[in-house]
């Protein structure tokens, strides 16, 4: 195995390992060494490939919205229809985001009550609201997108999937029930709207 590969997996391994820890106890109740002994490493491991806990978390928070994929999918997918675009982005997107479950639920809640994390975050969305800022904005200048405000787009999307999630970790009965019914009837409410046709 590569230098790189192998880097890669030991980084997805203590990602694994803190995402079950952070669920089991929360992320302030948490170590790097729990997280370490659940990862099958020394302490000091962890430190070779994330600076702190905080920055563990973020990554877990990155991985959850899959933040570092968005300019590869909005590339892959450059061609598409707006229509299939919105459907195929958001079926890949909401498997990685239910498997999730249990670290949003563990995560979240220390993003909301801690200035730091949640200004640390706000960073990295940043990076991933441009790319999808200039997807839709591109949609839009060659037609493909009906919205006049591609940048408000972005937000109002993000924010009903995140609206979805935290519904899902209430256990409200409808969104857990139907949660793999979601991208279809998100992207039908987007493009065909509410009326009967």
């Amino acid at each position: 195995m590569r230098g790189e590969e192998q880097s890669d997996r030991r980084r997805a391994e203590i990602l694994a390992a803190a995402s079950r820890v952070f669920a089991e106890r929360g992320y302030h109740r948490s170590t790097v060494r729990q997280v370490a002994r659940e990862a099958g490493i020394a302490d000091g491991t962890i430190y070779l490939y994330f600076r702190s806990k905080q920055d563990v978390l973020l990554a877990l928070l990155g991985e959850l919205g899959r933040l570092n994929d968005r300019p590869a999918d909005f590339a892959e997918l450059a061609t598409a229809d707006a229509r299939t675009f919105a459907d195929v982005y958001l079926r890949r997107r909401w498997r990685d985001i239910r498997s999730r479950r249990e670290v949003f639920a563990a995560v979240f809640p220390e993003v909301l009550a801690d200035p730091a994390l949640r200004e640390a975050l706000r960073a990295r969305l940043a990076l991933a609201y441009a790319a999808a800022d200039a997807e839709l904005e591109r949609r839009g200048r060659s037609g493909g997108l009906g919205s006049s405000d591609p940048v408000l787009l972005a937000r109002v999307t993000s924010a009903t999937v995140l609206g979805l999630m935290l519904l899902d970790v209430l256990g409200e009965g409808v969104v857990r029930e139907r949660w793999d019914e979601l991208p279809v009837f998100l992207t039908s409410l987007w493009f065909d709207g509410l009326q009967r046709r």
